[in-house]
């Protein structure tokens, strides 16, 4: 994906990095890339995941419209972003 303000995809590595700073969960670029793995199994609960998005729609030009959950996987969202899912 090539976002709005950074022209730079958006990697695993990157997404993951995001997510640890906005939660305050560790995660890891191969968490991000196992599909099977939810925002929840990770410890990410609702809010942080709520941040997560706010900052995803601040620097990543993520639509406000975009529904996800602890449900669903970090892969998931990177796809979503990438304009794959």
């Amino acid at each position: 994906m090539h976002t709005p303000e950074t022209n730079l995809p958006l990697s695993s590595i990157t997404l993951a990095s995001l997510i640890s700073r906005c939660t305050g969960v560790a995660v890891t670029g191969d968490q991000i890339d196992d599909a099977g793995q939810s925002f929840a199994e990770l410890g990410v609960d609702s809010l942080g995941l709520l941040g997560v998005m706010a900052q995803l729609q601040r620097d990543y030009g993520l639509p406000e419209t975009v529904d996800v959950n602890t449900d669903h996987s970090p892969r998931d969202l990177l796809l979503l972003l990438d304009g794959r899912a």
